[in-house]
């Protein structure tokens, strides 16, 4: 199921949310209404509504709970920072959207069922079995079920599995029920996956065949394509007239911006923040505390009996005992040559190393290789891990079974006996041959028989899977290896450094009112000041302070305005204050707003019209390049739809009053975005005739339109759709 991992990754993985449900129902809708300062359509039982389709908060929150333990599942993470919970939070409501606005569109032009339960469009049972075990498999399915020896999809291997995902939810066995719990919640994800994504290729499809060329577009398509030019051109560049030549008046702004304005429009409100932070650090005292409470745990450790050590070194909050065999060069530089030159027991350290102290105490060394190599024939039995159906022999049956064939291998060929007893599936393709394996990849018994036997020695090992026949073929890359038990404490800042941090920033604090106070009380007192720009309402934090949604959320509440002046917010090891230094409302943005931005493009259009001044009635481009220290470049192909202009880049302007002009004739000076330009046009070749329909022509733009259709289609529906959006007031 490797494919369903992949979907995992991508499908945006994220968060929950807690007690919004509960908090509206102890404290009432008005209270909830003053707590987060909420707009009145905000009702608390949805986190939106799309085009009049409430997304239920619980439902949200069912997704969120699911795409979250997926992703620790697969990134084996047992804790997320709220940084990444929130920034999949995010991702889920951008999922949900999307599902939502498809799905309407879906029921919308009729290529979707209606579930009578939920609501939901759906695809019919018929088109989803075919999808799986039919004759249409989806292409996830081909990929997961494949028999690797044909190369073929097999759908007997989805049954085969789902049967043993029901057998193992049906166990006894906890470990069994647990694995069959994971495979279950995977194959949801992919139905669900493939079920969406059928539904979504209908409707771009139905998009896609919709659209068709008539003749007359495809000739002219065509005629674009292959009419060439043959094009003598000329360019005086902006940069032969300094800035300071052509400065911009207030009308040449506003002339700019009146041509341009929207380009100008801003989809949301967003928001400017200054801020200055006090870095809290361990202090002298600090250190010299955690070094003698470190060298007092050195003495202590050494005295804790072997079979203890473990269960002591997990009782420190930055530790975790790790029984892994390490080879010399693997070990920290510290105490590397120290723990591969001294006997069992030996303490090591305590050393600073990555912001923190460490002590080791050398716990055992052996020879060991780097890698083994078996082959195994499983014999597997009823309510064993993994036993299909069709296994039904006893654990005593198996045991006898193995002991048979432990006689036979000593003088029949160990891959024939693997083909014809084995219950591993994969014996088909590698005869029962584990291959190279590291030590300690692979399951312990079987590891511990490889090492403890001697190469060409076969016997039985018992693990959770049943018998193994196992036959050790190789041990390779011996070396002395050791394992060391290592307690870590992080070197941080007490109680009292932070409280001496909190109370300088309290202080500023208290002498700001507004941006003006701010911007002089900083530089007295020499602090940094952060800037943050084009912060939105559901920004996960701001620049350089991790976790910090609290100051985004406090910088969007309804009395908040620009000027207005934080209290101390403290994020551990880092405390600020901040004041809104901007505001930026939904719409078209002011020419204030915008004066720098375009300040530069305002600049060459000034130089635009002083060169067209001095240029006009130039009357031969050879002349006009002589007179600027320029040349005269030629092209013999250019055409429409030719993306840029030979040593000049993109110049649509220019290029398209080249298709319009007269042959040989002068045109110029015209602007451009390089420079003012002049150009003659040579001659003039006709695209050839055609006499096939124009279908190849045809064929192009139907694929350029189809490649775009997936994106674009959503984007449109996206752009038209009404959402209000609740996030900023739950999250």
């Amino acid at each position: 199921m490797a494919a369903i991992g992949k979907i995992r990754e991508h499908g945006g993985f994220l968060t929950v949310i807690i007690g919004i449900a509960l908090a509206s129902f102890v404290i009432g809708p008005k209270a909830l209404d003053l707590l987060f300062k909420t707009a009145p359509e905000f009702d608390h039982t949805s986190i939106g509504i799309i085009n009049d389709q409430k997304i239920d908060i619980d439902y949200f929150s069912g997704r969120v709970e699911e795409q979250i333990n997926n992703y620790k599942e697969n990134q084996k993470k047992e804790n997320l920072t709220s940084e990444e919970r929130y920034t999949m939070t995010m991702q889920v409501w951008d999922l949900v959207k999307k599902e939502t606005l498809l799905n309407q569109q879906e029921l919308e032009v009729g290529v979707a069922l209606i579930n009578e339960t939920t609501g939901r469009p759906e695809i019919s049972r018929e088109e989803y079995r075919d999808m799986i075990v039919g004759t249409h498999p989806h292409q996830l399915i081909v990929q997961n079920f494949t028999d690797q020896k044909t190369g073929q999809f097999n759908p007997q291997y989805v049954e085969q599995f789902l049967s043993n995902v029901e057998q193992g939810l049906n166990s006894d066995k906890p470990e069994e029920v647990e694995q069959a719990q994971l495979s279950d919640n995977q194959w949801r994800m992919l139905s669900k996956y493939i079920k969406e994504d059928r539904l979504s290729q209908k409707y771009y499809n139905l998009i896609k065949k919709g659209y068709y060329i008539p003749t007359a577009l495809a000739e002219m398509e065509f005629n674009d394509r292959n009419t060439s030019a043959k094009v003598r051109y000329t360019a005086v560049r902006y940069g032969v007239i300094k800035d300071e030549d052509a400065v911009p008046t207030d009308a040449d702004y506003q002339e700019y911006y009146a041509a341009h304005k929207d380009e100008f429009k801003q989809k949301e409100e967003t928001r400017k923040i200054d801020y200055v932070v006090w870095n809290v650090r361990p202090s002298d005292s600090d250190i010299e505390a955690i070094e003698k409470q470190v060298n007092e745990i050195a003495v202590e450790f050494q005295t804790i009996a072997v079979e203890n050590v473990p269960v002591y070194v997990n009782s420190f909050r930055d530790s975790r005992y790790d029984s892994t065999w390490y080879k010399s060069g693997e070990l920290s530089p510290f105490i590397d040559s120290i723990a591969f030159n001294s006997e069992n027991g030996t303490m090591m350290g305590p050393w600073v190393e990555n912001k923190a102290y460490h002590i080791a105490r050398l716990m055992d060394s052996q020879v060991r290789p780097d890698s083994m190599r078996a082959s195994h024939i499983l014999i597997s039995f009823a309510g064993a891990y993994g036993a299909t159906d069709s296994i039904t022999r006893t654990k005593i049956d198996a045991g006898a079974l193995a002991n048979t064939i432990l006689e036979l291998s000593t003088s029949a060929d160990f891959a024939a006996l693997a083909i014809e007893y084995s219950d591993d599936p994969s014996k088909t393709t590698n005869e029962g041959d584990l291959e190279w394996f590291a030590d300690g990849q692979m399951i312990f018994e079987l590891n511990q028989a490889c090492l403890e036997n001697n190469i060409n020695d076969i016997i039985i090992v018992e693990t959770a899977y049943g018998f193994h026949i196992l036959k050790v073929t190789g041990r390779k890359d011996e070396s002395k290896k050791v394992r060391i038990a290592q307690i870590n404490t992080q070197i941080t800042y007490s109680k009292e450094t932070h409280n001496m941090a909190f109370t300088k920033a309290t202080h500023f604090a208290s002498s700001i009112q507004n941006q003006a106070s701010f911007d002089s009380v900083s530089t007295n007192s020499q602090m940094n000041i952060m800037k943050g720009d084009f912060v939105n309402d559901v920004a996960a934090n701001i620049m350089g302070i991790t976790d910090s949604r609290s100051i985004v959320r406090w910088m969007f509440e309804q009395d908040i305005v620009e000027g207005s002046v934080s209290d101390v917010f403290d994020f551990d090891n880092q405390i600020i204050v901040a004041v809104v230094s901007g505001v930026k409302l939904e719409g078209i943005s002011p020419l204030e707003e915008v004066k720098e931005f375009i300040k530069p493009l305002v600049i060459r259009d000034v130089k635009a019209k002083k060169l067209i001044a001095q240029l006009t009635g130039a009357s031969d481009i050879n002349q006009v390049a002589l007179d600027n220290s320029i040349i005269v470049d030629t092209t013999d192909y250019l055409t429409f739809t030719t993306y840029s202009l030979p040593k000049y880049g993109p110049e649509q302007n220019v290029q398209g009053h080249m298709f319009a002009s007269e042959a040989n004739v002068l045109q110029g000076p015209l602007k451009g975005d390089q420079g003012v330009y002049f150009f003659i046009v040579d001659q003039v070749t006709p695209a050839p005739a055609n006499t096939v329909d124009y279908r190849f022509t045809r064929q192009q733009v139907q694929s350029q339109f189809a490649q775009m259709v997936d994106q674009g289609a959503y984007n449109a529906v996206d752009k038209a759709a009404d959402i209000k959006d609740f996030r900023k007031y739950v999250y």
